[in-house]
């Protein structure tokens, strides 16, 4: 299930804001997420997104994308896996997406993290750019076998730093995971039942 609100664009694509009007907003709850030609889910210009018990999965680029002064995501419950692989499909020089992109990255603004699941995508599991202007806060999550970092924090000493936080979090740089979703736990589930129902040799 997808709500979403969109306050009215102008003719160069900017956000239009009068009085009494909103960022725009989206939630998203219980859907399967994949791209083959580029990001899952993108939070920018100051919007705001809530995820929950989603699998956002096989994205060619980020998984999750929050970026912008203002851009808020809360994702809980949430698997975020196999992501930033890119896309071999694209023509060879069609601008089609290379490999090496996080299952979460916030540029700007703020992300939080509850009880989720983010493993083996290509490059890091969560990124957390800007120096001045993100705030992460990872919590009862798990990141295994991330391709680089499992998290990459802001540099000690910058206020972003200062503002994130972990905690109650599993990381390993091998290993299995757990999912979260009730959508990651029944494909897992149905893709076991199928290899142990297959006759053995």
């Amino acid at each position: 299930m997808v709500t979403a609100n969109q306050p009215p664009m102008g003719q160069n694509g900017e956000v239009i804001l009068r009085p009494g009007s909103y960022m725009p907003s989206a939630i998203v709850h219980n859907c399967g997420i994949r791209s083959i030609s580029g990001r899952g889910i993108v939070v920018i210009d100051g919007g705001v997104s809530r995820v929950s018990d989603c699998f956002i999965h096989h994205c060619a680029a980020t998984g999750i994308y929050v970026g912008g002064s203002g851009s808020r995501a809360e994702i809980e419950r949430t698997d975020v896996v196999y992501n930033g692989r890119g896309n071999p499909m694209a023509p060879r020089n069609s601008g089609g997406v290379g490999r090496g992109h996080s299952g979460v990255y916030l540029e700007q603004g703020y992300a939080r993290l509850s009880d989720c699941n983010v493993s083996e995508n290509s490059l890091t599991g969560i990124s957390a750019i800007s120096h001045d202007n993100a705030t992460l806060i990872v919590e009862g999550s798990e990141l295994v076998a991330n391709g680089t970092d499992q998290i990459e924090w802001p540099p000690f000493g910058t206020p972003s730093r200062t503002r994130c936080s972990e905690r109650d979090n599993q990381m390993a740089t091998t290993g299995r995971w757990k999912g979260r979703s009730s959508l990651v736990i029944a494909e897992v589930s149905s893709a076991t039942t199928a290899t142990s129902s297959e006759p053995r040799e």
